[in-house]
């Protein structure tokens, strides 16, 4: 090989893997926290939706910026807001109307760092019961049915959080 040759090569080598390591490159697989998390066109909360997925699917992230993560899912590339996202599949599916874990992921919270544990679980038998012989109403225990019964829309989940620039709507 002339030495012309190897020095042309040995200068492009270098260059042409570095465009391609990050192609090369393993994937890192995360997975999305709650049902209809929006995989969506560009990085930011106001762009158009390509498609909602459900919990647990697994995204392979391609690139990682400030409040959100590049991913692939289901042949489509897009945006997801990066606390929609968790290393770990989940384990357990959510209810549709669950604002804590829309807001942020599974959240739990011990008994002891709540006002009332029983607020936190609703209302069982035996706390209706309990609460009855306190002097509980049954007006106030019936509200706190209705409380857990009530549930949130996506759409009006989004429009809170776009008004009160919260999560993903955050400056």
């Amino acid at each position: 090989m002339p030495k012309s040759l190897f020095i042309r090569f040995a200068m492009i080598l270098p260059g042409m893997l570095m465009l391609l390591l990050p192609h090369l490159a393993t994937a890192e697989t995360w997975y999305v926290k709650k049902s209809s998390t929006k995989l969506q066109a560009e990085a930011s909360a106001r762009s158009k939706v390509l498609v909602r997925l459900k919990q647990g699917t697994p995204v392979k992230v391609k690139k990682k910026s400030r409040k959100f993560f590049q991913v692939s899912a289901g042949g489509k590339t897009g945006w997801i807001f990066r606390f929609k996202l968790s290393k770990k599949a989940p384990a357990q599916k959510q209810g549709e109307g669950d604002v804590l874990g829309t807001l942020g992921g599974n959240q739990r919270i011990a008994a002891r760092e709540s006002a009332s544990g029983s607020s936190i679980r609703g209302l069982s038998p035996i706390s209706e019961q309990h609460a009855r012989k306190k002097g509980a109403t049954s007006e106030s225990i019936q509200a706190v049915k209705d409380m857990e019964d009530y549930k949130v829309r996506p759409e009006a989940l989004d429009r809170f959080l776009e008004e009160g620039k919260l999560g993903e709507y955050s400056q």
